[in-house]
């Protein structure tokens, strides 16, 4: 076995997004060394067929057998959609592997980032406070009162990830403890204060409005007391808002010019930075009007809930 952990890419039906994303990966430092796996999605009824077989045919081109450890595609016929796809293939993946990098199929990877990754799931393994960890940043230029090379934030991140077994398979996927964050401040708070938008989706989660494995995942590591380990310097740039995307059409791209290059870095444990945490939540929370319409309709919402 592999001492890197597997990558996992998900993909439907942007082939130049994958491309772009698997050529980054095959030029990442370790990439030699990692087993590579590909998720194709089946098409929705009125899908573009063609721009699905495209991407497969991306996936499955012969030129990435070289330049990983090993490569495998799983297609599927039926139409899981992205959160059941990932719930499903990192489950799969996590029996055999113990932990997993997952990116999206529109992330750019720097040339060091799989070696942060790995690095980062090594040394936080045996952090129980750590849920999992990342190598994008949200941040457009470095916070001025923060030293270290790494934050601990209260907030997962979906665009590239990494975790453990252990921890993947405590989650309640049915998000049967949700209704906790309606009976406790103090856990909605917490779920919140990274960004004011985390309650107000899970409430969408729950009503069926939305399909997110990422709310759930972040559900769990709140009321678990755990956080993400991020970066201090962004090590991925998201190709994705450009309307090709259903779940990159929402928020901002605050890291579009960032530069690909390794840096170098120290792992620490690191607790969580009052200020930093509110740089967080400013920038998913958005401008104050927004801020409070999110949470009218979540004290609206709420009363569902009780």
């Amino acid at each position: 076995m592999s001492c890197m952990a597997p990558i996992i890419v998900f993909a439907y039906n942007r082939p130049d997004h994958l491309h772009q994303t698997l050529a980054h990966l095959a030029d990442a430092e370790g990439a030699s060394q990692s087993d590579l796996w590909i998720f194709c999605d089946g098409s929705k009824d009125g899908a573009d067929f063609a721009r699905i077989e495209a991407t497969r045919s991306v996936a499955g081109d012969s030129a990435w057998i070289s330049c990983f450890r090993s490569v495998r595609i799983e297609t599927s016929q039926d139409n899981k959609g992205l959160a059941q796809s990932i719930i499903g293939g990192v489950s799969a993946v996590l029996e055999g592997a113990g932990r997993v990098i997952v990116v999206e199929d529109d992330v750019l990877v720097a040339p060091d980032f799989l070696r942060f990754m790995n690095d980062c799931l090594k040394f936080y393994e045996s952090d129980q406070k750590v849920g999992s960890v990342t190598g994008f940043s949200p941040f457009a230029e470095q916070p001025p009162d923060h030293a270290k090379d790494v934050m601990a934030i209260p907030r997962n991140c979906s665009q590239c990830w990494g975790t453990w077994a252990d921890r993947w398979y405590e989650i309640d996927w049915d998000a049967r403890d949700a209704g906790l964050l309606w009976s406790k401040s103090s856990l909605r708070r917490r779920f919140n204060t990274a960004g004011n938008d985390r309650v107000d989706r899970l409430r969408r989660q729950l009503e069926g409005k939305i399909d997110s494995w990422s709310i759930r995942f972040g559900l769990w590591q709140t009321l678990s007391g755990r956080h993400t380990i991020y970066p201090l310097h962004n090590r991925v740039r998201n190709i994705g808002y450009d309307g090709s995307g259903v779940h990159t059409r929402h928020g901002q791209n605050v890291n579009r010019c960032t530069v690909l290059q390794p840096r170098s870095y120290t792992l620490e444990h690191v607790v969580e930075q009052p200020s930093i945490v509110r740089r967080v939540a400013r920038i998913y929370g958005g401008p104050w009007y927004k801020r409070f319409l999110r949470d009218l309709r979540t004290w609206l919402g709420m009363r569902g809930f009780r």
